[in-house]
């Protein structure tokens, strides 16, 4: 059998446990509700401070509007003079006769009759127009390429298709020599448009090789400033000769 100490220990430590337990709840209650209060001024200030800071501006370029010319004013026209009207011409009026106070005879003055000259009116004078005045508009004269540049240009050309100059073994073999002349025409772009044989030296293998060595070394010379914008035509002449072949 238990005692009455021992209930009244027992009941006692019952008691504790539950002020503890009552005690710990309310400590994590306050911590939340904390918690939850320190979160909700932090969302109220971020609030405020959206609210309090401007918008960002955005700044878009307007595309510029190109200006329309003003419409060219027509000629003012001044109206031709209107002639002076003619002032009217007083006539002379015939005098009433008086009658003689005595009965003496008088003779009347002679009446002056006064003729008036009608008034032509004056013509008009006629408004002279003048002339239109004609825009002439010149165009400067075409300037061709500078003579200079050009033979310049055309001895690099030579100078760089010698090391492109091959003599073709069937012409060695057969003895064959010549001269081919040939004709270069250059686009304002600078570019080749035309490499044709002026003048041939007698052997289709002569001119072909001409010609090969003329398209090697275009490309490997540079067109001078002052010949670009210009077209111009160039002529070469190519020797195909066994003494210097040996």
């Amino acid at each position: 059998m238990h005692t009455g100490e021992g209930l009244a220990g027992a009941f006692g430590l019952g008691a504790d446990e539950r002020r503890v337990r009552l005690l710990g709840r309310a400590v994590l209650a306050s911590l939340a509700l904390h918690a939850l209060i320190l979160l909700w001024l932090s969302a109220f200030r971020d609030a405020q401070q959206a609210r309090l800071e401007p918008p960002p501006l955005t700044a878009h370029l307007a595309k510029p509007v190109p200006l329309k010319p003003a419409p060219p004013e027509p000629p003012r026209v001044e109206p031709p003079p209107q002639p002076a009207a003619p002032r009217p011409v007083a006539r002379a009026t015939r005098p009433a006769p008086q009658a003689p106070a005595t009965p003496v005879l008088a003779v009347a003055p002679a009446q002056q009759a006064v003729a008036s000259a009608p008034v032509v009116p004056a013509a008009p004078p006629q408004a002279v127009t003048p002339p239109q005045a004609t825009a002439r508009v010149e165009s400067p004269p075409a300037t061709g390429p500078d003579p200079g540049s050009v033979a310049r240009f055309r001895l690099e050309l030579m100078d760089i298709a010698r090391r492109y100059k091959r003599y073709p073994r069937i012409a060695q073999e057969n003895n064959w020599e010549g001269r081919v002349e040939l004709r270069i025409v250059f686009a304002e772009n600078g570019a080749m448009t035309a490499l044709t044989v002026k003048k041939s030296a007698g052997r289709t293998v002569l001119d072909e090789e001409a010609q090969a060595m003329i398209r090697s070394a275009q490309p490997q010379v540079a067109l001078p400033p002052v010949l670009r914008g210009k077209a111009f035509t160039l002529e070469i002449p190519v020797e195909f000769s066994l003494q210097d072949a040996r």
